[in-house]
């Protein structure tokens, strides 16, 4: 009898053990990243410029470190001042020795992303003989070579931006198509004709991206991969404006920038619930790109010198001021950088990179 209410009892804890453990916020670590300064202060780089006219008007920027930094702008008006580096002292032309300036053919670059000093890509286009194609460019510490693979070269468009979580995972959108690339070989996703991929997000388990028209059609469009393809997931126009460009995705939310920042719910299987967008903040103008350093380190930059941060607890404005110089009130900003300790934004009316330190 005493073995049976012994067992009984066993039974008994063993269950309520378990329906404790059911009960437990799902949320099982703690996240103990530093969040980002907000403190910095602030200078303007130094740009050699060289014998050409052209303004530094850097639409991406990644870095191996403060001292290491590759710009990218595909939208210079000479080829030659499509790629940059920043060594710590000045931001130089990059172009010099590469396939943007070898005989075969006009190439630039809109994209750039690296793991570390002796791995970095750059995309972009090519047009030779008249032909369009897509256009990828590595760097391994010496040089840059094309390593455009005949499937991507087959695109008749450009690459426009890069979203890398690993050297063996990388992320690229374009016209009309996504890329993936799993260490070894890159692989096209046909997303749809006659748009523009405008952004690529990845929370933990999902990965998003976000496109528009480029022809006009006031249009803007979500869409999510299955595993296999990309489906759509919701849409909108520019007047109605549910969501726009920039996708930003957390394990509860996909976040788009545009007037300020706007969010949707991500339910349980990955997609999103369409009546769930909303406002956080709103702004007087657009962003044009944004940095995630880490989930307490974002930065968002965009028209008539907007710089917003969010530390992981709130988001808030940043201005810079600098002792003797007047930043542009009208200025783009788009280029932006930070590896947590300093931060780079390119002002592209003006050709200024502002450093923060």
């Amino acid at each position: 009898m005493r073995t049976r209410i012994s067992i009984a009892l066993i039974i008994l804890s063993i269950l309520s053990l378990l329906m404790i453990d059911c009960n437990k916020d799902p949320v099982s670590t703690i996240d103990d990243t530093k969040p980002g300064r907000r403190d910095y202060i602030w200078s303007i780089d130094s740009v050699e410029y060289g014998n050409l006219p052209s303004k530094i008007q850097l639409e991406s920027i990644w870095g191996s470190s403060s001292a290491d930094i590759w710009g990218a702008t595909g939208d210079a008006a000479d080829v030659r001042d499509c790629l940059w580096h920043f060594d710590g002292t000045k931001w130089t032309r990059a172009t010099a020795g590469t396939p943007i300036t070898e005989n075969t053919g006009n190439k630039v670059v809109y994209a750039v992303w690296g793991t570390e000093k002796n791995n970095v890509w750059a995309f972009g286009r090519k047009i030779k003989q008249n032909v369009l194609s897509a256009f990828i460019m590595h760097y391994d510490g010496n040089v840059w070579l094309d390593v455009t693979p005949s499937n991507v070269q087959a695109i008749a468009g450009h690459l426009y931006n890069v979203y890398g979580i690993t050297k063996n995972n990388i992320w690229v959108g374009g016209y009309e198509y996504a890329l993936h690339y799993d260490g070894s070989q890159w692989k096209n996703f046909k997303i749809a004709d006659s748009i523009t991929v405008g952004s690529i997000a990845v929370n933990d388990k999902y990965i998003y991206l976000n496109a528009y028209s480029p022809w006009g059609k006031n249009i803007q469009l979500a869409y999510m991969f299955d595993g296999s393809n990309f489906k759509l997931i919701d849409k909108t126009t520019d007047a109605e404006l549910k969501f726009a460009g920039l996708f930003w995705a957390t394990n509860y939310s996909l976040n788009s920038f545009a007037n300020g920042l706007i969010s949707a719910t991500i339910t349980l299987n990955g997609n999103i619930d369409p009546m769930s967008w909303h406002k956080e903040f709103n702004t007087p103008t657009f962003f044009a790109e944004k940095m995630i350093q880490s989930s307490k380190n974002i930065f968002a930059v965009g028209q008539w010198n907007l710089v917003y941060h969010y530390n992981g607890t709130d988001w808030k404005q940043i201005f810079i001021d600098i002792p003797n110089h007047t930043v542009d009130s009208f200025a783009l900003f788009w280029g932006v950088w930070t590896d947590g300790n300093e931060v780079f934004i390119c002002d592209t009316e003006n050709g200024v990179i502002y450093h923060g330190r």
